[in-house]
């Protein structure tokens, strides 16, 4: 049984040598003749395998190296081509003596016989390969055509040529006329001449590239290249875009807007008026400049997307206008317009930031960001100019107003609502301190009639402020509110630390403060050009303005109504809570109150724009000495550190409330650090 195993298994090692002779022999020895690969040319013109110039090779590519006599034999061109053979590798390379006819039909093959370094045979001819050589250059194309008009100022104008062309020749030959500052790009046969800056309206220009102008085989043109057309005359135009091109953080919930320098056709807005991408559902729609559909066809001047969700965080977005939009006399736009914006990332609260006011994303907004400036993004997304607000002691909400309507909005840019009621003016909003309830100022829409201080409870409807008839240290009453009484000209209210009072500003030369716990009021003389400001422990306010002024000249209402904004000759008094006497400060003529700290501490400006602190309205205050020599027009106070954030002004003749850059000094060690360029209305949340 054992001699029978060993027997077998010899049987089976013997077959598998045998077999393993007869691969290696198999795999070692070729017995395939060769073929050939592809013929293809040297110098095709682009996306154009089989029409090449005049001075292309042609390259023969076989599946093997072979014997090169025996392809040689086998090639043949018609027409004939006297050229010379060169090999890299597999692939035969013939390269003619002479440039190729122009304009011809040449048939290359590749005929049987060809053998391999094996002697493998090839048995028949392979496919053969036609091509055509280029004529004399020549253009095809032209935009705009020869003759066109209505051209686009911007629009490049570009020339496509029936070959390759010498760039060096073409632009040689080039000429402008009337000469116009360019730039020239090639992309294979397109010659593009863009306009550095816009041609000028409705004006008869000329392109031509002369006959030294020639292709990259030397063949020049046969006559020289003549284009005029005329440019679009002067028409519509954008004045504002939204969100400004190149804006980083903007609202997830903006709309993309564009203000346009006249009315709007609204029939030129069929198709696609506007494109964005990354694509964004939502209604496009002809708006007024409030945001409102037009009253009259002359009032349509904005085009506005309203997105139907919020947008994509840390995107951006490419916005293109279509051009043929028309005004309502038939001007048209001159050419598509495009920008750019970048959305920011979404923040449930606004707590511990810094936020104020900017208008980079185009129309003044609210604006938040880290207190080191990183993380800048927009707050609120409305599309006329904010020009107050007022933050949520938790962070969750805020209320802006641009003059005309308070809007409330969640920290987060959602649930926003419209709070003022059709008919009326509302404005110089504030929170009280646990945040239920919201105070302002309201007046009549269409005369201007004051109507009063208002409450609003959140979630609730509004209250006018009851005053009592009997009022403290004034002979004259105030009203309720009511519109069918005497003008009640009340602004700027202001919450005491503790809630339970409320400052406010007649403009007709009083100051009030309302016991919100009784029916009393102080109200005195004096004529204030800024809101009231509370000491921390709420014993008094302080007061920029004067006691000088002429009572009976009352400034009337108009839409929008602005902030309270102190001008020459004011001071800074002090109105205590207790007695209605007006004290002066230390301050001296021309200061303003800017903002008290939670420790009490004063900021105030001084006459010559710099910034002072101090402890007690009796003394002057000291410039910290990072800002010393610098102009400030606003100031805010950290809530939980010794610091600060200020606007420093950009020039010697802005007031306080203007544009300036957002600093951070730091008040025990004087360190300064810019964090943004563009703001005003600063303050530090905690």
């Amino acid at each position: 049984m054992r001699a029978v195993v060993l027997r077998s298994l010899a049987v089976v090692g013997i077959g598998a040598l045998v077999l393993a002779g007869v691969l290696y022999v198999a795999s070692t020895v070729d017995g395939r003749a060769p073929s050939v690969l592809s013929i293809a040319l040297t110098q095709p013109l682009p996306d154009e395998p089989s029409r090449g110039l005049t001075t292309t090779s042609l390259e023969i590519t076989f599946t093997e190296p072979v014997e090169e006599e025996s392809a040689v034999e086998a090639l043949s061109i018609e027409p004939t081509v006297e050229g010379a053979v060169s090999w890299s590798g597999s692939v035969l390379i013939f390269t003619p003596r002479e440039p190729l006819a122009l304009a011809t039909a040449y048939t290359v093959s590749v005929a049987a016989g060809v053998t391999d370094r094996a002697g493998n045979r090839t048995s028949q001819a392979a496919p053969a390969f036609s091509f055509e050589t280029t004529g004399p250059p020549d253009v095809v194309e032209t935009l705009p055509a020869d003759g066109a008009s209505g051209v686009a100022l911007e629009a490049p104008i570009s020339v496509r040529f029936s070959t390759l062309m010498d760039t060096a020749s073409v632009e040689a030959a080039l000429r402008l006329r009337p000469i116009f500052a360019h730039e020239v790009r090639w992309s294979g046969q397109l010659l593009e001449v863009i306009p550095t800056s816009p041609l000028r309206p409705d004006v008869d220009y000329r392109i031509e590239i002369g006959e030294d102008a020639s292709d990259v085989s030397g063949v020049a043109l046969q006559a020289p290249i003549r284009l005029s057309f005329r440019t679009l005359a002067s028409g519509l135009d954008t004045a504002l875009l939204v969100p400004a091109d190149g804006t980083d953080g903007i609202g997830r919930t903006a709309p993309i807007a564009v203000f346009f320098d006249r009315a709007i056709d609204p029939d030129s807005l069929s198709g696609e008026p506007m494109t964005i991408s990354p694509a964004v559902s939502g209604s496009i729609q002809l708006v007024d400049e409030l945001g409102n559909e037009p009253a009259e066809r002359s009032d349509g001047r904005v085009l506005r997307f309203s997105p139907s969700g919020p947008l994509p965080a840390n995107t951006t977005f490419e916005v293109i206008l279509a051009a043929g939009i028309a005004d309502l006399a038939g001007g048209g736009l001159a050419e598509p317009v495009s920008w750019r914006f970048t959305t920011g990332a979404p923040h449930t609260t606004l707590s511990n930031q810094i936020i104020f006011l900017s208008d980079r994303s185009g129309v003044p907004n609210l604006w938040a960001m880290n207190v080191d400036g990183t993380a800048a993004h927009q707050v609120s997304t409305e599309l006329t100019p904010i020009l107050d607000y007022a933050v949520s002691p938790d962070g969750n909400s805020f209320v802006v107003g641009d003059g005309r309507r308070l809007v409330m909005v969640d920290a987060d840019g959602g649930n926003r609502r419209v709070l003022t009621e059709a008919g009326f003016l509302e404005f110089d909003p504030t929170y009280a301190p646990n945040g239920q309830r919201i105070a302002f100022a309201r007046a009549d829409a269409e005369t201007g009639r004051g109507l009063g201080i208002w409450e609003r409870t959140i979630p609730g409807d509004p209250t006018p402020i009851e005053l009592p008839g009997d009022v403290t240290a004034t002979s004259t009453p105030v009203t309720s509110g009511d519109p069918g009484e005497a003008p009640n000209w009340m602004r700027a209210p202001r919450y005491a630390p503790g809630g339970d009072a409320l400052a406010f500003v007649d403009p007709g030369g009083f100051v009030g403060i309302i016991d919100l716990t009784g029916d009393t009021v102080v109200r005195v003389e004096y004529h204030a050009q800024a809101p009231p400001l509370w000491l921390r422990d709420g014993s008094a306010i302080l007061l920029t303005g004067t006691t000088d002024g002429d009572a009976e000249e009352v400034p009337g209402l108009n839409a929008p109504v602005t902030p309270l904004e102190p001008g020459p000759g004011v001071s800074v008094d002090v109105l205590e809570r207790s007695r209605a006497v007006v004290e002066e400060s230390a301050f001296g003529r021309d200061a303003i109150v800017a903002a008290v700290a939670l420790d009490g501490r004063i900021a105030y400006v001084g006459a010559d724009g710099s910034v002072l602190l101090t402890d007690d309205v009796g003394e002057r205050g000291r410039v910290p000495r990072a800002l010393v020599g610098e102009r400030i027009g606003g100031i805010a106070f950290a809530p939980g550190e010794d610091a600060m954030v200020v606007i420093v002004l950009h020039s010697d003749i802005a007031q306080p409330g203007s544009e300036g850059s957002i600093e951070r000094i730091s008040l025990g060690n004087d360190d300064r650090e810019i964090l943004a360029n563009d703001g005003w209305q600063p303050r530090w949340l905690p």
